[in-house]
């Protein structure tokens, strides 16, 4: 398993009695080919599939410092970006090179943000969002979470 399906699963399933299929994500491919993607597997809900999205809004190691800190360009995209997802606005999410200097820094490289992709897919509108792990750190390092549903 990728680093980025066992580090959260290990927390949250530490004695791994579940069973897990990790998707792969087609780095050739748009935003919107992923989002589209994740309306096709909306019918998982249906079936009570735990469907985990794991990644960063923002992720740019290349400017990473090791401080509890958080880049004001950083700071603003994050608070963007729940803005979007808490007003159902997925276009913007999803073609976030539209959005500047703090789009183009939070999201230098796409395979920790299109995760988010797939479950804004998955969402109905109106389903409640609860954010957590609100927190930026080492500048350009977003641990914000959130459950839908």
């Amino acid at each position: 398993m990728d680093h980025g399906t066992w580090t959260v699963l290990k927390r949250l399933f530490p004695e791994a009695d579940v069973p897990v299929v990790q998707l792969s994500l087609d780095q050739t491919q748009s935003s919107q080919f992923h989002y589209d993607l994740g309306g096709e597997l909306k019918q998982l809900r249906e079936r009570d599939v735990l469907v985990i999205g794991s990644g960063n809004i923002i992720h740019n190691l290349q400017l990473m410092i090791r401080k509890n800190t958080a880049f004001d360009w950083a700071r603003e995209y994050d608070l963007m970006v729940k803005e979007w997802i808490s007003n159902d606005e997925h276009q913007p999410i999803i073609h976030y090179e539209n959005h500047g200097e703090p789009a183009f820094l939070s999201v230098n490289t796409g395979e920790h943000y299109e995760p988010l992709m797939y479950i804004l897919g998955m969402k109905e509108t109106g389903d409640p969002v609860h954010f957590f792990t609100e927190k930026i750190w080492g500048g350009s390092l977003s641990m914000r979470s959130l459950r839908i549903g």
